[in-house]
């Protein structure tokens, strides 16, 4: 009689097991992701494309949850979040976590990448596997990847054909040293005024000329004060999407390879529609509203290069970088000349 009574209790429990409270829910990692960026930025474009081939391709074994627009904190306090585990993913921008891991700061040089592929080629190089190795060390954090909305340019309420014929320019500029350091060995004036000054510096005489990219050029009507850009893109804003310790190691190994896969493609489908974004932007401003855009002069662009590269090279070596200096000096180069190659190209097309 008992082990009829064994058997039965038995099949009960195998009939109802699949569907028993948590059990389902023991199945799924789950892992939060944060950002301070607002939903239509680029880091939170990213993290929502990540979260969507993660949960997809890993068949419902992650569960991500995204909080954007500082729901979480700042990015100071989302770097200190990923390293006390209340936080699994994160993005932060290079120069604040710069801070933290010193050696970032060399990735805020103006003027340091030749153009958005030279930008991608030196990351996936050299320099970017030798920033990801010092923040293992440091902090033990994992860096995903890099990401980038695209170079910003010079806005002005005066034509700027020539950047080397404005000395004494006042620049607003970032407060950071590796900026203000450039523009000084340039001749330009670095000028001290929050971003959500822009439009109101330039309208009040602050400043000459202001550093925006096309988006943020649009979205704070710049454009009603100041017409006129120079198209320097000499500065590549980068942020960085990152995971924490802990949660690299709730991963199951067989699924990390999975996570860097997500977060790379992320990555690309982020920056590359926010810079189409801006490139669209930029046609808007000139066909809408007049706006006037000048393209740097390329004999100018490696002028300004040659006059930066002593103070670039030091910066790279007292970080103990310099293997990774001579290969991104070396792709510049590469860079450098096809596009002169180009210019050439198409210059002769014209004459013919």
């Amino acid at each position: 009689m008992l082990r009829k009574v064994a058997g039965f209790l038995l099949l009960i429990l195998l009939l109802f097991a699949p569907v028993l409270p948590g059990r389902a829910e023991r199945n799924v990692l789950e892992l939060t992701a944060a950002t301070a960026s607002s939903p239509q930025e680029v880091e939170a474009v990213v993290l929502t494309e990540f979260r969507r081939l993660l949960e997809e391709r890993s068949k419902g074994l992650f569960k991500v949850t995204v909080y954007d627009s500082g729901i979480l904190g700042n990015d100071e306090q989302l770097i200190k979040g990923l390293q006390r585990g209340t936080v699994d993913f994160i993005t932060c921008a290079a120069f604040k976590y710069a801070d933290y891991v010193p050696e970032f700061a060399v990735l805020d040089l103006p003027f340091l990448f030749f153009s958005t592929e030279h930008l991608t080629a030196v990351l996936e190089g050299k320099l970017g596997q030798a920033l990801v190795a010092k923040a293992q060390e440091s902090r033990g954090d994992y860096i995903l990847g890099y990401i980038t909305d695209g170079p910003v340019n010079i806005v002005s309420n005066k034509a700027l054909v020539y950047l080397s014929q404005s000395k004494g320019l006042r620049l607003r500029t970032m407060l950071l040293p590796t900026h203000r350091k450039t523009w000084e060995t340039l001749g330009v004036i670095p000028v001290t005024l929050a971003f959500s000054e822009l439009k109101i510096g330039l309208q009040v005489g602050i400043v000459d000329a202001v550093e925006t990219n096309f988006l943020d050029f649009k979205q704070m009507r710049i454009f009603e004060t100041a017409r006129f850009i120079l198209q320097s893109e000499h500065y590549f804003p980068l942020s960085l999407l990152m995971l924490s310790k802990s949660a690299w190691h709730r991963i199951p190994p067989p699924y990390r390879g999975l996570v860097q896969e997500c977060a790379l493609e992320a990555i690309r489908y982020g920056s590359n529609e926010l810079i189409w974004q801006n490139n669209e932007t930029a046609r808007e401003m000139t066909e809408k509203y007049g706006v006037k855009i000048t393209a740097f002069n390329l004999a100018e662009k490696k002028t300004h290069h040659q006059k930066l590269a002593t103070y670039q090279e030091k910066t790279f070596t007292a970080y103990g970088l310099a293997e990774a200096w001579t290969e991104l000096k070396t792709t510049y180069t590469e860079y450098e000349k096809k596009a002169t190659a180009e210019l050439e190209r198409l210059s002769q097309s014209k004459t013919e």
